[in-house]
């Protein structure tokens, strides 16, 4: 056992504690001694060589094994949670480049808050935060809570900001920072231990110029969006490799919408993740939103603005959602807003390369409209399963929606367990990647009904996956012919639906 001597224990945050008991010790927090330091100190808490960490608790040691390869060499904090304790105050005195372990041990003994259902099985143990966690460069916040807990951050009954965790700046990329941030394995619950809410955003992403990896999380939506990136300074990501700008992977997370009251009316969240990058060009391969569920009251999963030239990834994501109600933006507005799975706004310059949304082994279940399309874009569509009211809405006529050929997909259609489409052993070279389309509530819409300006071919019909593939139809004009190749629209398409 590693200990802390009195000098060093000085230095710990108020009302946390740094963790170097042995697993035995920890499991007897009460007996625990724990080491305080006076609240008017604004040294940095001590952190201890991630390497040098031994006889942790279970779920810290499962983490450090994990993430060996993300932890060697860097220096760690562990920590319990106190319900006196404020999370963000500590984190925020923290220097760049620092691994936070949060322990599921506690300092007191806690009562865990129910209000928001916990993970079933699972004892929640609550981290409070009285402001913004602002998170520097290379900082990550890993969740390692023991078999049979949660690691939950939630603010306290005080907290006023609008979001709990914020990364960069309003008007500076900070192109010196390269450096990734990490958000895993925490639960995060926007309502108060008083039943408030105050938060807009959970996660709140202005300029930054690393990658935001936000990865087996659970989110409680709060009001507006679960991770919302908003930049909206212009930048040419091709121009040089340190400065590419704000990064996103959202992955593996589990996404949960719930109605709450405000002002006597009953709303529901609305978005769960938002990315708002109206002039950054050239970007690729730094936002991907793959592999996550979002369940229950959401009145719009998915809300992303490219600027030109950039790309989006969006595999094998499980969208079951009720978008029917109101949101607190509608109450604003004083008007109905659209209601979507995935919302997807391009460019109104002609002269411009439309940004790539490619869209892969993606489950949609939404009560309205599946996917909205707004502005000048490119869309490779590949073994989606579309539920939905309706499954397109595209309003601006006058701005094309691109379909480019969806077979470089095919590999992520391959990893797509619960994939709705055939596979590879069919006839057709098209059933990897082909397209599924059901009408809910009763509803007469067609696979493409919605669309008023297509260029290019959708593949929509499962037939041609069958040992012996029946005809679909091809929309060329106004002549319709038979064919097994797919759906194919052109800028006519409005004339024979």
């Amino acid at each position: 056992m590693i200990k802390l001597h009195h000098h060093l224990a000085q230095l710990v945050a108020p009302l946390y504690l740094l963790q170097v008991l042995s697993p035995e010790a920890q499991n007897t927090t009460q007996n625990t001694t724990q080491y305080t330091r006076p609240a008017q100190t604004t040294l940095p808490p001590t952190t201890v060589l991630c390497d040098n960490l031994t006889s942790q608790t279970s779920g810290v040691q499962r983490r450090l094994n994990q993430y060996s390869e993300l932890v060697r060499g860097r220096q760690c904090i562990v920590l319990s949670a106190d319900p006196k304790g404020d999370l963000a105050q500590l984190i925020n005195r923290l220097g760049d480049n620092t691994v936070i372990l949060l322990s599921s041990g506690t300092t007191t003994t806690m009562k865990p808050s129910f209000s928001v259902t916990p993970v079933v099985g699972k004892t929640p143990v609550n981290y409070l935060i009285g402001s913004e966690i602002i998170l520097k460069d290379g900082q990550d916040i890993i969740g390692a809570a023991d078999n049979g807990f949660e690691v939950v951050i939630m603010p306290d009954g005080s907290y006023t900001d609008q979001f709990m965790v914020r990364v960069g700046d309003t008007s500076n990329f900070r192109f010196g920072e390269t450096k990734d941030n990490n958000i895993r394995h925490i639960t995060f619950r926007p309502t108060g231990p008083k039943g408030l809410r105050p938060i807009h955003s959970t996660v709140f992403g202005k300029c930054y110029n690393r990658r935001l990896i936000i990865e087996n999380n659970v989110f409680h939506l709060p009001k507006d969006s679960g991770v919302r990136l908003d930049c909206s300074q212009s930048l040419d990501a091709s121009a040089n490799d340190m400065r590419t700008g704000p990064g996103l992977l959202f992955a593996h997370n589990t996404v949960k919408g719930k109605s709450y009251s405000q002002g006597g009316r009953e709303l529901i969240p609305t978005e769960a993740v938002t990315i708002h990058h109206p002039d950054i060009k050239h970007q690729s391969q730094k936002l991907a939103i793959i592999d996550n569920i979002f369940q229950d009251k959401i009145s719009e999963v998915g809300k992303f603005t490219l600027g030109p030239g950039s790309s989006i990834n969006i595999f094998r994501n499980r969208i079951d959602v009720d978008n029917r109600g109101t949101n607190a933006h509608e109450v604003q507005m004083g008007h109905r807003m659209q209601k979507n799975g995935f919302a997807f706004k391009g460019i109104t310059d002609s002269n411009a390369e439309p940004p790539l949304f490619n869209l892969a082994g993606n489950q949609i279940r939404v009560r309205n409209t599946a996917i909205n399309i707004d502005g000048q874009m490119k869309l490779a569509l590949a073994c989606n399963y579309l539920q939905a009211v309706k499954p397109w809405r595209q309003e601006k006529h006058r701005y094309s929606l691109k379909a480019v050929d969806p077979l470089s997909l095919a590999d992520q259609c391959k990893k797509s367990l619960s994939s709705s489409v055939g596979t590879t052993s069919h006839p057709s070279a098209l059933c990897p990647i082909v397209n599924s389309w059901t009408a809910i509530d009763a509803s007469p819409a067609t696979a493409l009904k919605g669309l008023t300006n297509l260029e290019g071919q959708l593949y929509f019909d499962p037939a041609i996956c069958q040992a012996a593939p029946s005809h679909s139809v091809v929309i060329t004009g106004t002549t319709a012919t038979t064919t097994a190749l797919g759906i194919m629209t052109t800028l006519n398409l409005l004339l024979i639906q």
